[in-house]
């Protein structure tokens, strides 16, 4: 990929990000507290409605992270340490550039939308349990970059497609089995299951480190194989080859 590509890639997930705000809004509000009728059963839901604005663009964000890790190695032409950390990096500096995004865009929704009146804090930025589901979301940006590079490791060809299809069968997945069966990612679905999950909601981020221990040690042990494989063998003798 050129580097105006990288350009191209990034720029867009930042205005995706930017215009996907309404769009989180009517997920949120299907997967928010059911009609709310007390006070607090409103504050439920206009927490809930937090929880998926201020996460708009996120899964896009992961997608693009995972494939970032597969391009790095790609483009290096080789799995180092050094390369694994700088995709961690890399995921995690997405990561923080698609949340400020999200959140400057969903201040204004958020004080319009929902139940604004009866929360202490329209936004909800000061909410722990919204805090919470945030710090889960974005911890999940460095961990897809080193499943990602650990896919441009262990897959020869197009890594980048195998990065995509990884984080596009999370929904499925985690209908079936609550994200244990395979890395969870920030779905509306899963960021309905953790809004009001509170600390626990960093259980989403330790099921996807167990996950990129376990790519990581995969693609190490697989650029081991292929190193000793690709060395010249000595001749049993010692000697070399008879003439």
């Amino acid at each position: 990929m050129p580097r105006w590509g990288v350009v191209v890639v990034v720029g867009g997930l930042v205005a995706w990000t930017a215009l996907a705000t309404p769009l989180s809004v009517g997920i949120g509000e299907y997967f928010a507290y059911y009609d709310p009728q007390s006070d607090p059963e409103r504050l439920e839901y206009h927490r809930d409605l937090a929880a998926h604005v201020y996460t708009a663009g996120h899964w896009v964000g992961q997608t693009v992270a995972a494939v970032a890790g597969a391009w790095l190695v790609a483009r290096s032409g080789a799995y180092r340490h050094a390369t694994a950390l700088r995709a961690a990096l890399v995921g995690a500096v997405l990561g923080l550039g698609v949340g400020v995004v999200a959140i400057v865009a969903g201040l204004r929704p958020m004080r319009t939308n929902g139940y604004p009146s009866v929360a202490p804090d329209p936004t909800m930025l000061s909410d722990p349990t919204v805090l919470w589901c945030l710090a889960a979301s974005l911890a999940c940006f460095p961990l897809w970059a080193l499943i990602g590079a650990a896919m441009g490791r262990m897959v020869r060809r197009r890594a980048w497609l195998a990065a995509v299809v990884t984080v596009l069968f999370q929904p499925a997945t985690f209908i079936l089995t609550v994200g244990l069966a395979a890395p969870p990612s920030s779905h509306p679905l899963a960021v309905a299951v953790i809004a009001d999950a509170g600390p626990a909601a960093m259980a989403m981020p330790a099921i996807l480190l167990g996950w990129a221990a376990v790519a990581t040690a995969l693609a190490i042990l697989v650029n081991r194989r292929r190193i000793t494989r690709g060395r010249p063998h000595p001749h049993p003798t010692g000697d070399g080859p008879p003439r």
